[in-house]
């Protein structure tokens, strides 16, 4: 009898003084669970908030990079040196050729939108070039007229591939010039003022197409 009641007294001095301490280590394993999780949301959001920058800053970056092409800029360097062959001055078709290269020399056609990429980038070389010549010879008219001529080529096949951006252009044609070849250039009025025979032949010549 009295084992009997020694092992119930042992059995229950192990319960109480057990029992208390799986509460107490519960209580210590869930805790820090909770203040994790406190945490761990302020850091997430956070992070969303971060990525939502990113990629608004990645779209405009793009918005920035990709643009129309400049061809008005480009009409603005053009049409002065026409004008200026038109009056038979060299030296003011010179300083507009020049204007009209760095212009050319500025496009990065990476940057811009256009469908036939290769092709404007060689258009744009080739007016270049032509521009440079144009720009070189101020003291050659005749040397300047025949790089005019391939620069409005140049010019056409531009506005073929990117458009007028707008602008109202007139694509004229001298049958006399180059030995009776004829050659084409761009106007922005509808009137025949002709930049290859200049005063000799000044009204010479017909407009071909509305551009």
């Amino acid at each position: 009898m009295k084992n009997i009641i020694t092992v119930l007294l042992v059995g229950a001095t192990l319960y109480s003084c057990t029992k208390p301490e799986n509460k107490v280590s519960e209580k210590k394993t869930s805790e820090p669970e909770i203040k994790n999780v406190d945490k761990i949301e302020p850091a997430v959001a956070s992070n969303r908030s971060l990525e939502v920058k990113e990629r608004s800053e990645e779209n405009k970056q793009e918005t920035v990079e990709f643009s129309a092409f400049p061809i008005q800029q480009v009409m603005k360097g053009y049409l002065p040196l026409k004008n200026a062959l038109t009056q038979d001055d060299s030296e003011k078709a010179s300083n507009a050729a020049k204007t009209l290269f760095s212009i050319l020399k500025r496009i990065d056609i990476s940057k811009i939108n256009v469908k036939n990429t290769s092709e404007v980038r060689d258009i744009l070389e080739s007016a270049t070039e032509n521009a440079e010549h144009i720009g070189d010879n101020a003291n050659d008219i005749e040397h300047q007229r025949e790089h005019l001529l391939s620069l409005s080529n140049d010019i056409t096949d531009l506005i073929g591939e990117v458009g007028t951006g707008g602008l109202k252009l007139y694509q004229d044609f001298c049958p006399m010039y180059n030995n009776g070849k004829g050659g084409t250039w761009i106007s922005e009025t509808k009137e025949i003022v002709n930049p290859y025979e200049g005063s000799k032949m000044l009204n010479c010549g017909s407009v071909k197409k509305v551009l």
